[in-house]
């Protein structure tokens, strides 16, 4: 009896330690399933005494009851490996409001992730994003009791956090070679999505939208390549001095505006 106490506890406290999503311990993985598999072919668990349970922590998506439904154990976050029938028992459970299934990403994946039955972003009272509820109740899980220093975290709405504009990638300083091709991006991100423009400095101090009329010089932006992320290109067709100087991006939206600059140089090329 003392002998499958010890491996019951042994499972709790395995299942609690946090792993990155696409890691797993060999040695971890072979003294869970050996702990396991004698419980199976046992075909019975042992008497459930619950003073002999180990005490689950740090468990952000929250407790589950172990194969013999007596103690508590962590169940698996949002992203981490899982057991779609609670009968393999070789990763775990997920947790509350998750199912375990294969990621759209790869549904050919044999092996199965915990992912949130609600797939949608929310704005939390602290003013963050998101990926979904089931990611804000773990951080929440995280933070531990809330006290005045430490304030409840909750939903403020659903869908992103009103955001001002982050460039996230700033265009860099480059120089080409006379008649050369030059294409310079940039990477901004804010909710409602933000817009990409551009503004040329001469060396003279003349600022100019671009593209204005100049048929040799394109803007282009999308979306992405992230959630709530816009890109955008500038680029130069047939570099010559009137080129030289510096280049704004500007990204804006309803909650604010934000630029980078880089620098534009040309060289004659005499090979």
């Amino acid at each position: 009896m003392h002998v499958s106490i010890i491996l019951l506890t042994l499972i709790g406290s395995v299942l609690c330690q946090e792993q990155p999503m696409d890691y797993y311990d060999m040695e971890y993985e072979e003294q869970y399933a050996q702990a396991s598999s004698q419980f199976v072919n046992q075909n019975e668990c042992p008497p459930c005494h619950l003073e002999d349970c180990a005490s689950p922590a740090n468990c952000p998506a929250g407790v589950v009851l172990d194969q013999c439904q007596c103690c508590q154990i962590c169940a698996r976050s949002e992203g981490q490996l899982c057991d779609p029938l609670e009968s393999s028992n070789k990763y775990g459970v997920c947790g509350e409001n998750m199912e375990c299934r294969a990621s759209k990403d790869n549904p050919q994946s044999e092996q199965n992730i915990c992912i949130c039955q609600i797939d949608k972003m929310v704005c939390g009272s602290d003013h963050v994003t998101y990926s979904t509820i089931c990611a804000l109740n773990e951080e929440s899980m995280r933070r531990g009791t809330p006290d005045k220093y430490n304030p409840q975290l909750s939903i403020e709405y659903w869908g992103p956090c009103k955001e001002a504009p982050v460039i996230i990638s700033p265009p860099s300083d480059s120089y080409g070679a006379l008649g050369a091709n030059l294409t310079l991006d940039c990477e901004a991100r804010g909710f409602p999505a933000p817009v990409i423009t551009w503004q040329f400095v001469s060396v003279k101090g003349e600022t100019i939208s671009l593209p204005s009329d100049d048929q040799s010089v394109a803007i282009q932006m999308r979306g992405g390549p992230e959630p709530m992320m816009v890109t955008g290109w500038a680029q130069i067709m047939s570099l010559d001095p009137t080129y030289i100087g510096t280049y704004h991006c500007i990204a804006s939206n309803d909650q604010g505006q934000v630029y980078a600059m880089a620098s534009v140089g040309v060289y004659k090329n005499d090979l």
